[in-house]
């Protein structure tokens, strides 16, 4: 196995720290010795963590680091990062670099699934339901991107994360910067609320716009809270029609929206998106084992008539993999997970406190997942 992140990946993190990918786990010895402000971006991949990865893997063994893609890669799944990168820098040469970079995480959504250093307005409802001391989150932005010039020429794609690319003040900046100085490939993950089509028109180098879609309608507006749906709808369908932008979708799968995934996978079935990816959340009280068992049956069988749609679908054959193989992955899961009461407890007591904080009711929503909270499950354990 190798990984063209370990060798051409350049991930900045929203604490500064220089990681190959935004996958990679690391302690707080690399991160001493792993700030921008500190590496040589130039020579950067000669560091021991990276060569030590390169060995593991060329070895057949899976590098602690790189956990997410092994258990991904586990459901013979090929959307890890890992899978991603070798179609997508394939063609790279030894010195070309792919850039991921952070601005800043000023963004206008609080999504259920997000987490506070990703978020500014994620941040702040976690204060005010007491999770989290907002003070204490790690989290710095860029507003100068120069000490990128050494390594620009060697940029062949860019990653662009927020916070929200065309909300996020720094990430505007770093896009006004980009203009001038890059001819790069731009990735972007977006909400899909805000788009400078003009920018998009202007800028010299292929765009590519990652949509996160989780659900559709009311259930998107409590998902993604902050969605108005009509309005992210809009700009999907203009982004669908753009000459010059390649059209991604990634969908967090969680217990907010089995019941609802099907919606997206409608949605995306008359012309399917070159690539669409599913997330999973880390956190135990987001996944399937949260589902009492007893209402676990209707969304199997919307899980499962999606898939027969893709299978039926004419879609790249990859790409239906990818796609069946996830949602399989969920309803086995379903089928097979023992329901746990203490995770089960905790996203009602997070849902009840994201409530209260953000002044909105999952009942008004997301009916399927209200049934979920209010019919306490009768299972023996």
């Amino acid at each position: 196995m190798d990984c063209k992140f370990l060798k051409h990946g350049l991930a900045i993190s929203y604490d500064g720290i220089v990681k190959p990918c935004c996958e990679w786990t690391h302690d707080n010895t690399y991160a001493a010795t792993n700030h921008y402000s500190q590496v040589d971006l130039g020579r950067w991949h000669q560091i021991l963590p990276l060569t030590q990865a390169v060995d593991s893997l060329a070895q057949g063994h899976w590098p602690d680091s790189c956990g997410n893609c092994a258990r991904i890669e586990k459901q013979n799944r090929q959307d890890s990062a890992r899978g991603g990168a070798a179609s997508a820098y394939a063609d790279y040469a030894d010195d070309d670099i792919t850039l991921e970079i952070r601005p800043g995480n000023v963004c206008n959504f609080a999504c259920q699934t997000c987490w506070p250093e990703a978020s500014t307005r994620v941040a702040q409802f976690h204060h005010q339901a007491k999770l989290v001391d907002i003070n204490s989150l790690n989290t710095q932005s860029i507003d100068n991107f120069d000490f990128l010039l050494p390594i620009k020429h060697r940029v062949k794609d860019v990653i662009l994360l927020g916070g929200e690319p065309f909300y996020d003040k720094n990430c505007l900046k770093f896009l006004a910067w980009a203009g001038h100085n890059l001819t790069a490939n731009i990735t972007m993950f977006t909400n899909g609320s805000h788009v400078d089509w003009e920018w998009v028109d202007n800028y010299p180098g292929k765009i590519t716009m990652v949509f996160s879609i989780d659900a559709v309608g009311r259930p998107a507006e409590y998902i993604r809270f902050g969605t108005v749906w009509p309005d992210v709808h809009a700009n999907f369908v203009c982004a669908q029609q753009h000459a010059k932008i390649q059209l991604r979708v990634n969908i967090t799968a969680s217990v907010y929206n089995y019941n609802y995934i099907h919606d997206v996978i409608d949605m995306l079935l008359p012309n399917w998106p070159t690539v669409v990816t599913f997330g999973t959340p880390r956190l135990k009280y987001l996944l399937e084992s949260v589902v009492p068992t007893a209402q676990r049956s209707s969304t199997i069988a919307k899980l499962t008539q999606s898939v027969e749609k893709i299978q039926n679908a004419e879609i790249e054959s990859g790409q239906k993999a990818n796609a069946i193989n996830a949602l399989s992955s969920i309803v086995h899961n379903l089928q097979t997970q023992a329901w746990d009461n203490e995770e089960y407890h905790r996203l009602c007591d997070f849902i009840t406190r994201m409530d209260q904080v953000k002044k909105i009711s999952v009942a008004d929503y997301c009916e399927d997942l209200h049934q979920l909270l209010i019919k306490q499950p009768v299972e023996i354990f």
